[in-house]
């Protein structure tokens, strides 16, 4: 025990030493994604009460929310050609004023039709924020400290996740309650501080992706890009073959895991909001010491190590003899649950991902890997399929098998990348 904390302690000390002396862009970056993920997840527990609410049916909008994936992973494909070109900041702030314009569409919404653009815009807005952050990271830190760097901004990020529930609460209280105009001012807030975000980027933050010399890169088409990316060899293509995978076994299980905690396993409210804050505190205490472990003996062994444990909660999720017995899911993690070991191994994952290719051609690589990752989509309609037909078990039970007999091969097959780490 004794031992155990003196590591974990030796650990934390080389985080405080690293974030010292962290680049000030990472740090205005870091800062600016905290008020956004404020914003992002001020509605998110109302946006389904919401939209029933003004009178749409459920089905009919989970089909145009996987329509509007579709469309953002077509649209993903260009804008990753335009980063390479004219560089990633601009992006972003396109990302985070397509946010803005989806809060605005909700916030002025008197029907639920008027909400179509904004359901098929929001993944867009979304994937040109998040991921477009990952990137700048990766352009910024050095490659014996990039894992520490993703670990420390999902750490920052954990803070304001948690504090928005209970400011959306004390909102939707002051203006009536769970109701259509109890929520609609939530949407207001959002674009203010989305708008603010995007603001504070334009003004501070100085472009990381240099498209500096990159004459090639200007005077190519998007195919040509693509296929550049595709002749680095069997690697590459692997990796490409294992993101899809993954967004599709994710995709098959992660909307009907509630649905099987309540419906299935009569978890009540109180058990909901367990798993909830036990995964994110897990996950906000033990991303820095696997980002640390990561950047010294590796991200694919430090991934293939803890990895299984997620799938330990997988199982305990499906066999889970009692509502109690599934608290401990939020610190295991499970396929398609955000919380616990399923985002700690993300870390090592989504690092070794960014570092596939050279900095110069990330932005492609952005592109082409959010074509592959629209396979979630599939997923989605599969799962739903199944829990349709009463497949409940096979919703959870697939995706695991999907990973350990594909997955987990490829990712063990496949070397890293270390020839592409900058010094």
């Amino acid at each position: 025990m004794i031992a155990s904390y003196r590591v974990m302690l030796r650990v934390y000390r080389v985080a405080v030493d690293f974030i010292k002396g962290l680049d000030r862009r990472f740090k205005l970056m870091v800062a600016a994604m905290s008020v956004h993920q404020l914003a992002f997840n001020l509605p998110a527990n109302y946006n389904q009460l919401y939209i029933v609410g003004l009178g749409a049916n459920p089905v009919e909008l989970g089909f145009l929310s996987s329509l509007g994936g579709f469309i953002s992973s077509i649209i993903s494909a260009p804008i990753g050609l335009m980063i390479d070109r004219y560089g990633v900041k601009r992006m972003v702030i396109y990302g985070l004023l397509i946010s803005m314009l989806v809060a605005m569409i909700y916030y002025t919404a008197s029907d639920w039709l008027m909400l179509i653009p904004a359901i098929m815009l929001a993944e867009l807005g979304f994937r040109m924020i998040i991921p477009l952050a990952d990137l700048i990271f990766m352009d910024i830190v050095e490659s014996t400290s990039r894992a520490q760097a993703i670990a420390l901004s999902r750490t920052v990020w954990a803070v304001p996740s948690i504090i928005s529930p209970i400011i959306a609460a004390m909102i939707v209280a002051s203006f009536g309650g769970i109701r259509v105009e109890g929520i609609r001012p939530l949407y207001l807030t959002q674009a203010v501080i989305l708008a603010s975000v995007a603001f504070l980027i334009y003004l501070k933050l100085e472009e990381t992706h240099v498209a500096k010399g990159r004459s090639d890169v200007k005077s190519t088409g998007i195919f040509d890009g693509f296929g550049e990316i595709i002749r680095m060899g069997r690697r590459v293509t692997l990796w490409l073959i294992a993101m899809g995978l993954w967004r599709f076994s994710s995709g098959i299980s992660m909307p009907y895991i509630p649905l099987w905690l309540v419906q299935v396993k009569g978890a009540d409210p109180y058990i909901i909001g367990a798993i909830g804050t036990i995964g994110l505190a897990s996950s906000a205490l033990l991303q820095m010491p696997v980002g640390v472990l990561a950047d010294k003996i590796g991200r694919k062994k430090v991934f293939l190590t803890i990895r299984p444990i997620v799938y330990l909660g997988t199982i305990l999720l499906v066999s889970a003899s009692s509502p109690y017995m599934l608290v401990a899911v939020g610190f295991l993690g499970a396929i398609g649950l955000m919380g616990g070991f399923s985002v700690i191994s993300f870390t090592p994952f989504i690092t070794m991902h960014w570092e596939m290719v050279p900095a110069s051609m990330r932005g492609r690589w952005f592109g082409l890997s959010s074509l592959f990752e629209s396979m979630a989509i599939v997923g989605y309609i599969l799962g739903g399929y199944l829990w349709n037909y009463g497949y409940m078990e096979l919703v959870l039970l697939l995706p695991l098998a999907i990973e350990l007999l594909c997955i987990i091969p490829i990712v063990y097959i496949t070397p890293e990348p270390s020839i592409y780490r900058s010094k």
